[in-house]
């Protein structure tokens, strides 16, 4: 339960990364691109941009959040990337006729690769614990509780529409 919880968290919170990359963009070449075409983006990141603004973070803390998500991003797609393909490989050795022992292995393979997934996002989750204020972290645990549960509700629907 914990471990689910912790995994919620850190999701969310990465999230919350890409909520501040999208904010304020660079000074680029595309950042006019970026503010002229935002009413024309996808539902999904006019919500992270009222998100942002909901938090009310400061130009240091969005900065701060960037640096933090920019730090852990490859390493986090680089584990995905590895759950990924040895999930893969652990599914198609279920169809084979190989010894029980090497399916083992390749099962724990994959458990140690989520736990080093799951320990790298908590480790980025804690520092971006740091940039925001009391009120911000609770605001967004209030937020984030909220999506959750419209998540769900969304999906018991979906279920009890199926049937």
């Amino acid at each position: 339960m914990l471990l689910r919880r912790v995994s919620v968290l850190s999701l969310l919170l990465l999230s919350l990364g890409g909520i501040i990359a999208l904010g304020k963009p660079n000074s680029n070449a595309l950042a006019p691109n970026i503010v002229q075409n935002f009413e024309n983006r996808p539902p999904q990141e006019r919500i992270r941009h009222s998100l942002m603004e909901e938090l009310n973070l400061g130009q240091e803390q969005q900065q701060k959040l960037r640096v933090i998500q920019y730090k852990y991003k490859n390493r986090i797609e680089g584990l995905q990337k590895g759950i990924h393909e040895s999930t893969q490989e652990f599914r198609s050795l279920m169809i084979t006729n190989i010894d029980s022992g090497q399916i083992r292995n390749k099962h724990q393979e994959v458990q140690q690769l989520q736990q080093q997934l799951e320990d790298l996002r908590l480790e980025s989750m804690l520092e971006m614990r740091e940039v925001l204020t009391p009120d911000q972290r609770s605001r967004f645990a209030q937020m984030m509780e909220q999506k959750k549960d419209n998540f769900q509700n969304m999906m018991r629907n979906r279920r009890e529409e199926e049937f």
